[in-house]
């Protein structure tokens, strides 16, 4: 059984006649260096069986690289993920990185001793 969108299912373990299932989000990397991107929410039993559901779901679809189950209590949100996150844009400037050509300029300059290297 999965879910249309993360956080759809209100309750983290949903009862039934043989058991408790758990929600798992599943994850999959389409290439070596692609990036990992969520799939869908499933519920199952135990890790195994939503790792079992989520191979019988997604692997004969479509070539993955790589494919995760976790279980929904394992992913943390950081707070205010609302909102889009941005370093200080002087964080990203150069300018504020000027001081480092000097550094390297004198680490070049000088002599390798074994002062130095240890």
């Amino acid at each position: 059984m999965t879910t249309d969108e993360p956080g759809s299912v209100a309750d983290q373990m949903v009862p039934t006649d043989q058991g408790e299932l758990a929600v798992y989000e599943v994850f999959a990397q389409t290439s070596e260096r692609g990036t990992v991107e969520w799939q869908a929410s499933l519920l199952a039993g135990s890790p195994a069986m939503a790792l079992m559901l989520a191979r019988e779901n997604f692997l004969r679809r479509r070539e993955i690289f790589d494919l995760w189950v976790v279980p929904r209590d394992a992913v943390a949100r950081a707070e205010g993920a609302d909102e889009l996150f941005r370093l200080p844009k002087t964080y990203r400037e150069v300018s504020d990185y000027q001081y480092l050509v000097g550094k390297w300029r004198q680490y070049h300059q000088q002599a390798m001793t074994r002062d130095t290297m240890a």
